[in-house]
């Protein structure tokens, strides 16, 4: 049976013709009746112009074609009857109205049951859904428009094809095994790919009902059908997506935590679990972070959750992951609140960073270990100058204690004299204990130690460790230090190491210029409302530009008995202070080194 309503339309519309042919029909059973003496009922013939009429679908005309038949039917047996008529004429005329009216009972009763169908798959039609009927062997009958739609087929080309030859099926099972299942279990849901008319591949979401007889035979298999060709496309890209954001987060030992602030529920990502080497199934919660983290660092992690549950913006803390067998791991954990509704919720990532924080600790050893050996080579460079600074106070003393012993001597001792020459005597002492302070604490090995410092003070000192080298050399040396104090936070004998090396850099890049166009000048100012200065001019030949970029790399240098390290350990020194340096060429020859470093707190308050 072909289900189809597009057939039905077309013969209602046309419906002269039905009319035209029953009308042909109703004349010649007329005639024949009434005016030809055969004594059949030919009025039963009638049925046939009823059911032409009842075709068109109208129920009124059925209605009265059928009172007309029957009016035809006793007009054409009085006028073939007269007064005297027979019992049999009686039956056959009988028997022709029961006819007539019993195929007018049903012809009405199957359009209104037509209707209802009519109705029904009308709805059909209007559905988005592409709306499939084919019989056990395949054939299509019925194809609403939504199915045209989808396969781009109008219902007369599809109505009688093969479903799966036409839409070129494939499914990830057989379709016998797919008919198996609905002669079982009567339905089957699934994602099938067919093709367009087009051509084009589509995925589809199909749903199948059998569709049985009064016997319980099957009839047909009635099939729903959508495109999901979008989703799936979707839903691949999403699985591509999560599957990078999976690799990406191994690879880079990133995990993410999502935060309910109303509930404090969690979601991990599997990274997540594996940084905090907790078991899947294990619901995430705080308790399980609290567990893990480091007795020294639960007090800065409970200030952490503290302001996140007070719904600060954003949240940026480390701290170590004590686990179960000992190991600890460092951890960076940033979050920010992506709502302020009462459904807010924080979105972060958890960085294991326990292989940078060693490497890192392993390269600050190594560096501090490379500063060391560059500050004793730097002080054997500058042996003569030392010995100058020690042996210059120790022979001001030594000449001060014979005075002091002839003014003792005299026969009258003069005591004022005396006393000058001994407090000349202390204050040289000093100056050498203070010049050997300086040189043990450049050569010696030992961790950083942070104070507050005035870089004019480090500059002054460092300016004392070279000034007999500056004097061999014959460099003129012109000192412009910032009227306020410049007070950073830092290692004074790392932030002296800076500057006697820009100096010294200086000097050398100076050698091959005459003795009188030698002019160094060292500078400190405030560089802004954050930022202390140093900045090192020379005369010298200059920086070729081919050389700046890579002038701060390790083991770069331009001399020919250099190591490269010299300005490769002043940046690790300064960037170590929070600070930056750089190197300018001068308008005139020579150069400019300077670098920044933060002020102190208290200072940028000040400013």
């Amino acid at each position: 049976m072909v289900l189809n309503p597009g057939s039905t339309r077309l013969w209602r519309e046309n419906a002269g013709l039905p009319y035209a042919v029953a009308g042909a029909v109703a004349l010649v059973v007329f005639a024949i009746d009434a005016f030809t003496p055969l004594d059949i009922a030919i009025a039963v013939l009638y049925v046939v112009v009823v059911l032409l009429v009842a075709s068109t679908g109208s129920r009124r005309t059925t209605t009265a074609v059928a009172y007309g038949c029957v009016a035809l039917t006793l007009l054409a047996f009085a006028l073939s009857h007269d007064e005297h008529y027979s019992g049999g004429a009686v039956a056959r005329c009988a028997v022709s109205l029961l006819a007539i009216v019993t195929t007018a009972m049903l012809a009405l009763r199957d359009q209104a049951n037509t209707a209802i169908l009519r109705e029904r798959l009308e709805l059909l039609d209007l559905t988005h859904d592409a709306i499939v009927a084919h019989d056990m062997n395949d054939r299509i009958t019925f194809w609403n428009q939504g199915a045209e739609k989808l396969y781009g087929w109008t219902a007369a080309q599809a109505i009688g094809q093969p479903i799966h030859e036409l839409t070129r099926t494939h499914a990830a099972i057989s379709l016998e095994d797919i008919r198996r299942e609905v002669l079982r279990s009567g339905g089957w849901q699934g994602e099938l790919q067919r093709v367009r008319k087009d051509g084009e591949t589509v995925m589809i979401s199909s749903r199948w009902a059998l569709w049985r007889d009064l016997r319980g035979q099957p009839v047909a298999i009635l099939a729903t059908n959508n495109d999901i060709t979008d989703r799936k496309q979707v839903e691949h890209a999403l699985r591509r997506s999560e599957a990078f954001l999976s690799d990406a987060q191994r690879l880079s030992h990133t995990g993410s935590i999502a935060t309910r602030l109303a509930d404090g529920a969690m979601w991990w990502s599997e990274e997540t679990y594996r940084i905090f080497e907790v078991s899947t199934d294990v619901a995430p919660g705080i308790e399980q972070i609290v567990a893990r983290v480091h007795p020294e660092d639960a007090a800065a992690v409970g200030e952490a959750q503290h302001r996140v549950l007070t719904g600060e913006p954003y949240v940026d803390i480390q701290f170590r992951l004590l686990m179960p067998d000992a190991r600890v791991k460092h951890v960076h954990y940033v979050a920010h609140l992506v709502a302020q509704q009462a459904d807010a919720e924080y979105v972060g990532a958890l960085m294991d960073i326990t292989e940078r924080v060693v490497a890192q600790d392993a390269l600050d050893r190594s560096t501090a270990e490379l500063a060391h050996a560059t500050r004793v080579t730097m002080l054997g460079e500058l042996a003569a100058s030392i010995a100058h600074e020690v042996t210059q106070p120790l022979a001001a003393i030594v000449t001060a204690g014979d005075a002091a012993l002839r003014w003792l001597d005299r026969p009258t001792p003069d005591v004022a004299e005396a006393r000058q020459s001994i407090e000349q005597m202390t204050r040289d002492a000093k100056r050498s204990t203070d010049v050997i302070r300086r040189i043990r604490g450049m050569a010696r090995k030992r961790a950083p130690d942070e104070a507050v410092l005035d870089l004019n003070m480090v500059v002054r000192e460092s300016l004392d460790l070279v000034r007999r080298e500056l004097e061999s050399q014959k460099v003129d040396v012109e000192t412009d230090y910032s009227a306020a104090p410049q007070r950073v936070r830092g290692d004074r004998v790392q932030l002296q190491q800076v500057v006697v090396n820009l100096m010294l850099n200086a000097v050398q890049a100076m050698s091959g210029i005459k003795p009188g166009a030698r002019r160094l000048v060292v500078r400190t100012r405030a560089f802004d409302r954050r930022h202390a200065q140093v900045v090192v001019e020379d005369t010298g030949t200059g920086i070729c530009e081919a050389d700046f970029d890579r002038l701060f790399s390790a083991f770069f240098t331009t001399k020919e008995d250099g190591m490269g390290m010299g300005l490769s350990i002043c940046r690790s020194i300064v960037e170590a202070h929070g600070g930056r340096i750089w190197a300018e060429s001068r308008e005139h020859p020579g150069a400019v080194m300077q670098f920044v470093l933060p002020l102190h707190e208290e200072m940028c308050h000040e400013h």
